[in-house]
């Protein structure tokens, strides 16, 4: 069995809310009652969350995949939108253990909040498709007044970062879609000299807009080549059934290969952890994949089934339908 890192990874979609409107976005939950605007009950999660993940007994991701941290990735739409609330979240989950990540459009990324809060995360990714205004502007990465987050504004953004946090991993995201598969990044990823470049094909999720072939997409990665120690591509079938999300509403979901849309769970709130989890039937070997760290000295070997059941003289296994048993 291969070796992959020692974190567990859970994608916190908090909102909804955007100020662009990239239309291959699969953030669509049709406004839900998103749980940061309900009291305290994003905290509540949190908490529940931390019990359950920060604990062997009854913790049946452990039992397959004996991470030793546990981080919250920040999602959205866009987290930097919430302003305040953000802040009080990621300091709760901070206060609480978990190791925090970001992924923004880089729009309020700003110096006060990177003066800020920088030093709290671990890793934040920079999502950016385009080098061109047009290119943006058609894709939707521009805000009601046609404003932008551009090349300029990332390469300024990663220094600051550094300067106050030199620790900082910084990873950019990159959709690849029909309007940028021919553009090149080499010279802006050469200069960035992000920790990781993450390269994705298009989802057709919700919709089929801006869609690329395989052939495409090869493409792309190609003309990218020596960008390979920072690249790190995934298309469709590496992004099925391999993350661990939650969504604004306070739900595990996933996307599924056989069915448009979404699987979600119960509200965490509602029920036990182990519940809400049910409908995720995650492919554990790729997950671990995504984050691993292969020379790192802290690796640790991700457990299968048959190891698990031989010394458990029980059976765990994520069935079609996504249940836990």
């Amino acid at each position: 069995m291969n070796n992959f890192t020692d974190e567990l990874v859970i994608n916190y979609h908090i909102t909804e809310v955007c100020n662009y409107t990239c239309k291959f976005c699969y953030a669509k939950w049709d406004r839900p009652n998103e749980i940061h605007a309900q009291g305290s009950d994003a905290e509540l999660m949190l908490e529940k969350l931390a019990q359950y993940f920060f604990n062997e007994a009854g913790n049946k991701v452990k039992a397959v995949f004996p991470y030793k941290s546990v981080r919250i990735n920040f999602a959205g739409g866009e987290p930097l939108i919430l302003k305040k609330r953000f802040s009080q979240l990621i300091l709760k989950a901070k206060e609480l253990g978990f190791n925090l990540s970001l992924i923004t459009n880089g729009h309020y990324l700003t110096n006060e909040f990177i003066d800020n809060y920088g030093a709290l995360f671990s890793m934040i990714g920079i999502s950016f498709d385009s080098q061109s205004i047009d290119g943006r502007k058609n894709i939707g990465r521009v805000d009601r007044k046609g404003n932008s987050f551009d090349e300029v504004d990332l390469i300024n953004t990663v220094e600051r970062l550094r300067n106050v946090n030199p620790s900082i991993s910084v990873k950019v995201n990159t959709v690849v879609n029909s309007l940028n598969y021919q553009e090149s990044f080499v010279d802006l990823i050469t200069q960035l000299q992000p920790d990781k470049w993450k390269v994705f094909q298009v989802l057709p999720v919700l919709n089929n807009h801006l869609l690329v072939t395989d052939e495409q997409f090869t493409e792309f990665g190609e003309h990218h080549a020596q960008l390979g120690d920072v690249m790190v591509i995934e298309d469709n079938d590496a992004m099925t059934n391999s993350y661990l999300m939650i969504n604004p509403q306070g739900r595990f979901y996933q996307n599924s290969s056989t069915q448009v849309g979404y699987l979600y769970g119960d509200l965490i709130l509602d029920v036990s952890v182990d519940k809400a989890l049910s409908v995720c039937e995650i492919n554990w070997e790729t997950f671990c994949s995504r984050y691993q760290k292969p020379h790192t000295d802290n690796a640790i070997k991700l457990i299968s089934n048959n190891e698990y059941l031989s010394k458990q003289s029980e059976q765990l296994v994520f069935s079609n339908q996504g249940e836990l048993v």
